[in-house]
């Protein structure tokens, strides 16, 4: 039996909703990330597992700082020098732009460190660990870099050139899993996005870029678990043998994930079964106030609803919605509310939404809480100009801007 440790979606270098630290320059929130990568390594060598795998996005970006590097790689050592192994599989946060350029996480590939491996590419990886082997099909992110390359592809649209990559990729895992050893344990470690997968704040990160993977493409009835990154929220696609799990995102990015828990899953893998649970951790809680100012003292309606969210407000990162006609939202003492939210880990800026205002509309469509990406999406889609294939490059590009 094999014990395995799943995680994903690191995103070391993600500093929204903190401030920088005097005494070292890095941002609170860096410590944050870092204090759950913790929990997850401190889990592993109390529990002895054999195999830690990270399934994509260890850093926000694809050029962590040195900082940053240095960070993860600390976890790293502290893991293989108790002799557990350690697989990384390349998400679209690690792999750069250009084919030819290194991902993020080469480094530990071309620094041979004994008992990590690294993974760009569709494989079956046989890994050693101290109860014995396990086979590792590895699926990072499928990228169009290389494709686009390639002199038959340069005319071709993006959504056929998705609908190659899906097929290649396909035919390429068909491959690797026909290779299995069907006397040995066996694992999926992928960074995808697979139809039927609830999506978060990743969306706002990725739209109009995600190759799209029906789940049997990596449901192979020759396979004992499936592990996969991506997608923030923790979930289980297929259940059985093998089930199908996102681990999700290690802690909270923004507010669409406010609800969601956070974690990583613990498995015990054998020739045909798998027994595995969600290990929850201490991520940095975020919590929406919404206050409604119906009375003759806005500034006490608000403070109210504060009372309300209790001690949900200490250490969390809160954004306080106050509702209410210009009128009432223009007499609340701001100051006041500050006063009763100092317990915040982090306060954003006081939100305003006037009741006796008219939305605003962008040609007829209703735009009120949605996203940028969403609103530029819609002002795409109503510019005839742009077809659909060179809309999709542009918001790919946008996500892009946003997240540098």
């Amino acid at each position: 039996m094999i014990k395995l440790l799943h995680l994903a979606d690191v995103h070391i270098g993600m500093e929204n909703y903190g401030r920088v630290d005097p005494a070292t320059g890095l941002s609170s929130r860096l410590q944050d990330f870092l204090d759950t990568l913790d929990e997850a390594v401190d889990r592993a060598l109390a529990d002895h597992v054999d195999l830690v795998v990270v399934a994509g996005d260890i850093y926000k970006t694809r050029d962590p700082t040195p900082t940053h590097q240095r960070e993860f790689a600390r976890r790293v050592i502290r893991l293989t020098r108790e002799g557990i192994a350690v697989v990384l599989v390349a998400g679209n946060h690690d792999i750069p732009a250009a084919s030819g350029r290194a991902t993020s996480v080469d480094i530990f590939r071309v620094l041979e460190l004994a008992n990590v491996t690294v993974a760009r590419t569709i494989d079956l990886l046989p890994i050693e660990t101290r109860s014995g082997p396990i086979q590792i099909v590895s699926l990072p992110w499928l990228t169009r870099s290389a494709f686009l390359a390639r002199d038959e592809y340069k005319n071709t649209s993006i959504e056929e050139l998705m609908e190659v990559m899906v097929d290649l990729a396909d035919k390429r895992l068909a491959e690797v899993a026909g290779r299995l050893d069907p006397s040995v344990p066996a694992a999926l470690i992928g960074h995808a996005h697979v139809f039927g997968a609830r999506v978060g704040a990743e969306r706002l990160l990725t739209l109009g870029n995600d190759p799209m993977l029906n789940v049997n493409m990596v449901d192979r009835p020759n396979l004992d678990y499936v592990g996969l990154g991506h997608i923030h929220k923790h979930q289980v696609l297929a259940t059985g043998t093998p089930s199908v799990v996102y681990a999700g995102s290690i802690n909270r990015v923004d507010f669409s994930e406010e609800d969601e828990t956070k974690g990583f899953v613990l498995a015990e893998i054998e020739r045909g079964a798998c027994r595995w649970e969600f290990v929850p951790v201490r991520a940095r809680p975020f919590l929406t106030v919404r206050a409604e100012t119906n009375g003759d003292d806005p500034t006490g309606d608000v403070q109210k609803a504060i009372f309300k969210a209790g001690k949900r407000v200490q250490g969390a990162v809160v954004r306080l919605q106050m509702v209410g006609t210009r009128a009432r939202l223009r007499a609340i003492n701001d100051q006041e509310v500050r006063v009763q939210l100092r317990d915040a880990y982090y306060l954003t800026p006081f939100q305003r939404q006037y009741t006796d205002d008219v939305r605003v509309q962008l040609a007829g469509a209703d735009i009120q809480g949605r996203t940028p990406l969403d609103i530029l999406d819609l002002y795409f889609q109503q510019r005839k100009s742009i077809s659909p294939d060179r809309r999709a490059e542009l918001l790919a590009r946008a996500s892009d801007l946003m997240t540098e």
